[in-house]
């Protein structure tokens, strides 16, 4: 009988770019073709996330949208006898209670844990996005430091410093998670390039390799800052945050001419220290490492948010496309409230009628 095996990326919390996700939900009809069954969707997969996290009311989502979404992926997996896969980048957040939910179901599946890592610069904008989401007004500048100070000894007491590394503390996230686990089972991909990244996944499906070469990756744009900074200075002005909603503010940057600028970067070699630990920490523990930690440490000058034209361009193209919806509600509005009147017609002759038949009753 083939043995169940699960393939379960889990990435970090809230990636600036879901590169993995994208890139199984476009291939998942080839990895049917080819005995690997994707068990969620990237909407399922997050659903599932919401559940085990009970994060669903901070997402906006009622308790009935998430309730079971966790049970039906692990039946998928135990339905198919072979490798299955799932993307759950944000799990990786998880506490001890919570990871026991998710990983009781599958006592009996040889479970492959791939956990990639970006550029912490990245990790950073991925969070600090999240953060805007949620309705924060914080700027990038003050975010990074933050989150930096909080892991080199500085200051220890803001909140956004410690939600941070409750998700991306990467000892301790490994120890969580590898608790019940063979620990050649975990395999920590620490590589900038979104190609590697993806390589790191489609090595445990164990493909045949004319298979594996088909398959690349799928890279989505950032989010382009200075969408993000109008969403900043949009929050900042709200009592109420803006949660998905949020996201239409947001504009994805189109080529990859313009990647290169599409993110604010900040100086992270202050997590040499943090890092070599972690380097130690893997190899001590007989984990599988791919690439290297160091190299997604960002040194030099850290660049900033676009200016104010670049963020009054954004801000003219998002009020041009909410007066256009504005304008298409106006008209659909007027003409429910033409068919209400319409209705409110009839039913006043009918009531009439009705009245009079039974008066000459």
């Amino acid at each position: 009988m083939a043995r169940r095996r699960l393939v379960w990326h889990l990435g970090l919390p809230q990636a600036a770019r879901p590169v993995v996700p994208a890139t199984i939900e476009h291939h998942a009809e080839a990895l049917g073709a080819a005995g690997v069954r994707v068990v969620a969707s990237r909407e399922e997969a997050d659903l599932a996330t919401h559940e085990l996290l009970r994060t669903h009311r901070e997402a906006g989502l009622a308790r009935r949208d998430v309730e079971g979404r966790w049970a039906r992926v692990c039946d998928r997996v135990w339905e198919h006898r072979g490798t299955s896969v799932v993307s759950t980048p944000d799990l990786g957040a998880a506490d001890k209670d919570q990871l026991r939910l998710a990983l009781d179901p599958l006592i009996g599946v040889e479970v492959h844990l791939v956990l990639t890592l970006d550029a912490f610069s990245a990790q950073l904008y991925g969070a600090w996005l999240a953060e805007l989401r949620r309705g924060s007004g914080t700027g990038w500048e003050k975010y990074a430091a933050r989150v930096l100070d909080h892991a080199t000894g500085g200051t220890r007491e803001h909140r956004q410093g410690e939600d941070y590394w409750a998700g991306h503390e990467l000892g301790s996230l490994v120890a969580r998670w590898a608790w019940t686990l063979h620990h050649d089972r975990v395999h920590v991909v620490a590589d900038r390039d979104p190609a590697r990244q993806w390589a790191g996944v489609v090595r445990q499906l164990r493909l045949p390799e004319e298979t594996a070469t088909g398959l690349g990756v799928r890279v989505p744009a950032y989010a382009d800052p200075a969408g993000v900074a109008v969403l900043r200075r949009v929050n900042r002005q709200l009592d109420a945050p803006l949660a998905r909603a949020s996201t239409g503010l947001v504009v994805p940057v189109e080529t990859r001419d313009a990647e290169a600028a599409a993110m604010p970067t900040v100086a992270t070699d202050v997590l040499a220290p943090l890092v070599e630990r972690w380097r130690t920490t893997l190899e001590a523990g007989g984990y599988d490492l791919q690439g290297d930690l160091v190299g997604l440490l960002d040194a030099g000058e850290p660049t900033s948010l676009p200016g104010a034209r670049d963020q009054l361009g954004v801000a003219v193209d998002a009020l041009a496309d909410a007066l256009a919806d504005n304008s298409a509600l106006r008209t659909r509005v007027a003409d429910l409230e033409a068919d209400v009147a319409r209705l409110d017609r009839k039913r006043r002759k009918w009531k009439r009628r009705a009245a009079g038949a039974g008066a000459e009753g």
